[in-house]
């Protein structure tokens, strides 16, 4: 019964930013007094029959939680509320507001951008706290605030589609600007349809009188508080290498080392957050040894001495953490070495000159030898010449 009456009342929230006259404490008054006489009868909606499960994303700077509501039950579902507990007894003094950090871009007057939330179609998305909320002897006062708060996703009017039985929606989102683990481990208050309500929270106040009470005498819709489930329990995998993984210097200098990463996207968080752990060695170190170390940040840079305290090698063992936005953690390390012996010195090459080649040597022109006669007259006729 409590609960019935406290989602009632959150059906009314849209009404109480705007009315907060003689006639809406009226309406308050008969809905209060007919409810005691009608909610007694109330029926059972089996927890298993509804499932109410979640993951987060790091997109840009922001946390964004996804929900997915499954409707097993027989019944329509028309409104979730996530991180409202109403314990799911009588008593509206012990529900519980779980949520701590506001929506990024929550307005007082605006409510919750457009661009920071997402709904299904024909669905709407508020913020809605104990101080906008009315309960039995403890009436909301106008701008009152309140450090913890619920999100509610509901249909905008009767012609809106309903989350019908046997239905699943992925398409409920909020952005923040900081981590609240509540939208993760909270609960969600689930609202099913029933037209009986339709007078009180489709209609107006005007249409509930005194003279017309029948609007507020009948029982008010099922609902039921779950628990949320994480949808995404598995951590992502991290791979971490250092550049160089052996440093060496004759002065024990401290050598730059950059960090680089190979990390595998698990099935939701495509960008898990990325922090310095731990730097340690298998021997003491000096409190400067280690510099440039931004321990619990995304830090890539490091400077190590390059100095070792005895026989042995020194080896830095370099620790870093992968968190995806829905808690689940991984650890990854790698390790520089400084020799205890110096390395081998690759000695320089030292550089051959290039062969001068000689100029080649134009070989003296040759004359041809003359050419002998070719028969005896010829040669007589030489020699006759010559006489």
């Amino acid at each position: 019964m409590k609960q019935s009456m406290a989602i009632l009342m959150l059906r009314l929230t849209g009404l109480t930013r705007k009315i907060f006259g003689q006639s809406f404490w009226l309406v308050l008054g008969l809905t209060f007094a007919s409810a005691g006489t009608s909610m007694g009868a109330e029926p059972a909606v089996p927890a298993s029959s509804v499932k109410v499960g979640v993951y987060a994303k790091h997109v840009g700077n922001k946390i964004v939680y996804h929900y997915r509501v499954f409707n097993n039950s027989q019944h329509d579902i028309t409104a979730v509320s996530i991180g409202y507990n109403t314990m799911n007894d009588e008593d509206p003094v012990n529900d519980v507001w779980e949520l701590t950090e506001l929506p990024s871009g929550w307005n007082p007057k605006l409510g919750i951008p457009a661009a920071n939330s997402n709904s299904p179609t024909g669905w709407r998305v508020s913020m809605t706290t104990p101080g906008n909320i009315p309960t039995l002897g403890n009436m909301p006062t106008p701008g009152e605030e309140s450090k913890t708060h619920a999100i509610t996703w509901e249909i905008v009017n009767n012609k809106s589609p309903v989350l019908a039985s046997g239905q699943t929606t992925a398409k409920m989102s909020i952005s923040l600007d900081k981590v609240d683990i509540n939208y993760l481990t909270g609960h969600a208050l689930v609202t099913f349809s029933d037209d009986s309500l339709a007078a009180v929270s489709r209609g107006t106040p005007a249409a509930v009188t005194k003279d017309s009470p029948t609007a507020v005498t009948k029982s008010p819709p099922l609902n039921i508080t779950v628990p949320i489930e994480l949808l995404d329990t598995i951590p992502p995998t991290l791979t971490v290498t250092l550049t160089p993984n052996t440093i060496w210097s004759p002065d024990n200098k401290h050598i730059p080392v950059n960090v680089t990463f190979a990390k595998k996207e698990d099935n939701f968080d495509n960008l898990p957050e990325i922090k310095l752990e731990s730097i340690t060695a298998n021997e003491a170190l000096e409190p400067d040894d280690i510099r440039d170390a931004s321990y619990g940040l995304d830090d890539r840079y490091l400077r190590l001495r390059a100095k070792h305290n005895g026989d042995t090698d020194r080896i830095y063992t370099v620790i870093y953490s992968a968190t995806d936005a829905s808690g689940n953690q991984t650890t990854a390390s790698a390790t520089v070495t400084v020799p205890a012996v110096a390395p081998a010195m690759t000695p320089a090459a030292i550089p051959v000159p290039a062969t001068v080649a000689a100029p080649a040597t134009t070989p003296a022109a040759v004359s041809a030898p003359a050419t002998a006669p070719h028969n005896q007259t010829e040669k007589k006729k030489i020699e006759t010449r010559s006489r």
